[in-house]
């Protein structure tokens, strides 16, 4: 829902860069794809998996990062956004429901029903409620001086990402986890600045807003005429990756806990936001012509987010997650441009049958539609 009136094509291939890699990060998790549940462990094909990983996990702070970025200017939103967004997610759940669950003639259950919705689709919700706050965050930030913004941003980093990561790596170090707190007689319960039982890995508002006002300094840079050079950007991405790549298995070897597990793979870790950072300046740096192409392609980014996950049970990912690297490698390629592919295609579909039916809804509804923060 950021607000342009133009796109710019590398900030577009971005976002697809970005709907591929959740696609990627879902074919590994072993709740929803089941690759690392089903790889062999220490194997050619988990190293792949967790170099995929690796370079994926910061997907989701990309898109919230591209917000910020593009709503620096706005104070004021329009509330048929969001509910054009949680439309079509509600839409294509039920329809996925439907479709999957109706022909096994099994009895209605409220937890069937609402799997379909929860809690995969977290970020949803998430979302939306950021978009709501959006013209409040901008404005606030719109009125600070530069040293201000700066402070500000410190101040965000050091409370909501590198002290809760830190106290994560505590707990995860010494096994008294937030997550089995109570067995553990509470002793890591209320240290965290997030929420009670930690940083909850990142999947909060709090993470949300802090990559959202790192978008604005970025683009208080960007409009300061201060560009940065994608060579060298791109040789900091590489080191930084591979610092996350170490720091994962240093994690399994010291605590053994699964690979999935490992706490380097959090939201709020620095090193997974510094990569999100280093994914933007490197594509917005980009020399990219004006793309058709790209830019329509780009409008299936959260399209994409919200279908595949009901298509991974389809993918055969077990079979291929044990067969040979080359072969796993094209699985997964293969599966990263089919679900974006497929996931255009419906959302075209869609588009096109509930168009005429929100230019309606646009026209008809004007009154309170609308949240601004400052003057008009």
């Amino acid at each position: 829902m950021a607000e342009r009136t133009t796109r710019q094509s590398n900030i577009e291939l971005l976002r697809i860069f970005a709907a591929l890699g959740v696609v990627i990060l879902h074919y590994n998790n072993t709740s929803l794809g089941g690759g690392f549940a089903f790889v062999e462990i220490t194997s050619i094909n988990e190293l792949i998996m967790v170099i995929f990983e690796s370079v994926f996990m910061c997907v989701v702070n990309i898109y919230v990062l591209i917000s910020g970025f593009f709503l620096k200017s706005s104070t004021k939103i329009d509330l048929l956004k969001p509910v054009k967004l949680f439309s079509m997610f509600v839409v294509f759940e039920l329809l996925a429901y439907l479709i999957k669950e109706l022909p096994k003639g099994e009895p209605f259950t409220v937890k069937t029903f609402m799997g379909y919705f929860s809690p995969s689709y977290w970020f949803v919700f998430v979302y939306i409620a950021l978009y709501l706050l959006s013209p409040f965050i901008s404005l606030m930030w719109n009125h600070m001086g530069k040293g201000g913004k700066k402070a500000l941003l410190i101040v965000l980093i050091a409370l909501f990402s590198v002290y809760p990561f830190a106290w994560d790596v505590v707990s995860n170090m010494t096994k008294y986890t937030f997550w089995n707190a109570p067995s553990a007689n509470g002793l890591m319960q209320g240290i965290s600045t997030i929420s009670l039982f930690g940083s909850d890995r990142g999947y909060t508002l709090v993470n949300f807003i802090v990559m959202y006002v790192i978008g604005l300094y970025i683009r208080d840079k960007a409009d300061e005429g201060k560009k940065a050079k994608p060579f060298t950007v791109l040789i900091f991405l590489i080191i930084n990756t591979e610092l996350i790549i170490a720091w994962t298995y240093a994690d399994y070897f010291i605590t053994g806990y699964a690979l999935p597990s490992t706490i380097c793979w959090s939201y709020e870790n620095p090193l997974i936001i510094l990569e999100a950072v280093l994914f933007f300046l490197f594509f917005s740096n980009l020399k990219i012509k004006d793309s058709k192409v790209i830019n329509t392609l780009a409008t299936a980014a959260f399209p994409t987010y919200l279908i595949h996950i009901n298509l991974l049970e389809y993918l055969q990912i077990e079979k291929f997650v044990r067969s040979g690297p080359v072969i796993m490698t094209l699985h997964m390629l293969g599966c990263m441009a089919g679900m974006f592919l497929i996931s255009f295609v419906i959302y075209k579909a869609y588009d096109l049958l509930t168009k005429p039916l929100f230019k309606a809804v646009s026209k008809k509804w004007q009154k309170c539609r609308y949240i601004v923060a400052g003057k008009e």
